[in-house]
């Protein structure tokens, strides 16, 4: 029941929806909207053993939940908003050296994040928005070490910004398709790793309902 508190939200959300009602949708990227995506993302886990922090870095599928509030502004041309996510990730990874010997396995299937846009729409309806996106993401890894005096395990807890660009397109009423195409920046300070943590691009696919409400009066 840990991740309960990230789907209060949504909880709230609903709520809300259910006492509006639809009104015209002359801004096709205006107020609150709700999505999933999915898709491939950097994931990298660490742990400390001998004073240098070991890391294993892939490339893995991550499927999102994500919801957010933006407005249209400028005749309507320019937007802006915010927009938190939970994640659901396929993160088991590895690392092996057989010459110390060291077996270290990082477990991870959740991150979540928050963050902001800031975008454009295009064409005479104004039905393509292209956007810049900042995200704030955090993951952690549960890490279980074997070397050449027993098995042990630690915590490997990680925040770093996530960033990119994203076209989104209205398809029908309030259902729009959207995708994404990113890296993220991470800051090692002094610390000594045994590799480079390679910026490897992230790329999701995915939909989004836009809702156009108003409270009734």
């Amino acid at each position: 029941m840990r991740h309960c508190r990230y789907l209060l939200p949504w909880a709230v959300v609903l709520f809300c929806l259910s006492t509006s009602h639809a009104q015209t949708m002359d801004k096709p990227f205006d107020g609150l909207y709700l999505g999933a995506n999915a898709g491939s993302q950097n994931l990298f886990g660490g742990s400390f053993v001998d004073g240098v922090d070991v890391l294993a870095q892939e490339s893995r599928f991550v499927a999102e939940l994500f919801a957010g509030f933006r407005k249209q502004f400028w005749k309507s041309r320019l937007l802006a908003g915010a927009e938190v996510q939970i994640g659901f990730t396929d993160g088991a990874l590895m690392h092996h050296d057989p010459s110390k010997p060291l077996t270290i396995n990082y477990k991870n299937s959740f991150q979540n994040g928050y963050g902001l846009t800031l975008g454009a729409a295009f064409f005479k309806k104004r039905n393509l928005s292209a956007y810049a996106y900042a995200f704030e993401t955090k993951r952690k890894f549960d890490v279980s070490i074997r070397d050449a005096f027993g098995t042990y395990k630690q915590k490997d807890e990680q925040g770093m910004l996530k960033y990119g660009l994203g076209l989104e397109a209205k398809i029908w009423r309030g259902l729009h398709a959207r995708t994404t195409l990113g890296r993220q920046r991470v800051d090692f300070g002094d610390l000594e790793t045994n590799i480079d943590v390679d910026d490897k691009w992230d790329f999701t696919a995915g939909v989004a309902w836009q809702f156009h409400i108003k409270l009734k009066q």
